[in-house]
């Protein structure tokens, strides 16, 4: 069984990887007038810095890893705009991602996500607990995503569940509803979520927030990665260093 779910995941993983782009989006700032609604500046409201912190991984490793798709496009900085007619009927999510899409064009076309521009709504939603949007994000919010069609919602609460009732939750659409994945608990107290949209794991230590590959159980954090395999090689090279030590104190005692 354990075999079949890895071949799953990586079989969902590689069809993800080969999608191509399908529509063409026009610059919206040089063609068309853009009311007044779109030129305004994002609220953000003042956080407590650990919710900052948790936003600003997740923002990054999901960039880094979706880097060098074209056809995919992360974003923690922009609404999603719903209604053609009412620039006000918008969501701010915490990261979206949207796949088959010009992620170039979006970003840099688009002044905000509209769904009528791109053609279809993003594909996935991460929301981090604060204590001011909290209720939000598991109400209105969340009603709102799975009317607007997006097929995977996540929350997680590095307070541990104060805000959210637990740290991490995952949820795939399903006949218009939302239905909860099924998280792994560890001995240790961490907690586990596979997301099968991305093919990824999403892991709370207790501490700290991660993406990890489901096939090797590492984080997916390039820098962490980087870190812990020049802690190898230093480590390997104190070793080596100290056998040779070794051998020539036996060397001399001859």
């Amino acid at each position: 069984m354990a075999n079949t779910t890895t071949l799953q995941r990586t079989d969902n993983r590689c069809r993800r990887l080969t999608m191509a782009t399908t529509r063409t989006i026009t610059n919206a700032w040089k063609y068309r007038h853009l009311p007044n609604i779109f030129y305004e500046q994002m609220i953000l409201a003042e956080e407590p810095v650990v919710q900052e912190r948790a936003l600003d991984t997740i923002k990054r490793l999901l960039v880094e890893f979706f880097e060098g798709r074209p056809d995919v496009f992360v974003s923690g900085a922009f609404y999603i705009c719903y209604d053609i007619t009412d620039g006000n009927r918008r969501l701010q999510p915490d990261c979206i991602i949207a796949f088959d899409v010009d992620a170039e064009a979006v970003r840099y076309n688009l002044p905000n996500y509209w769904i009528w521009e791109v053609g279809k709504p993003p594909d996935f939603v991460i929301e981090i607990a604060s204590p001011s949007t909290a209720a939000n994000d598991l109400g209105r919010k969340r009603d709102l995503y799975a009317e607007l069609g997006i097929t995977e919602y996540w929350r997680f609460d590095p307070t541990g569940g104060d805000l959210y009732g637990q740290p991490l939750t995952g949820e795939r659409l399903v006949g218009g509803e939302y239905q909860p994945y099924e998280l792994h608990k560890e001995a240790d107290g961490s907690v586990r979520g596979y997301s099968e949209l991305i093919g990824i794991d999403f892991h709370w230590d207790g501490k700290e927030f991660d993406v990890l590959d489901p096939a090797t159980g590492e984080t997916i954090d390039k820098r962490v990665a980087a870190e812990q395999r020049a802690a190898t090689a230093e480590a390997r090279n104190r070793e080596l260093l100290e056998e040779i030590e070794r051998l020539r104190r036996e060397q001399s005692e001859r």
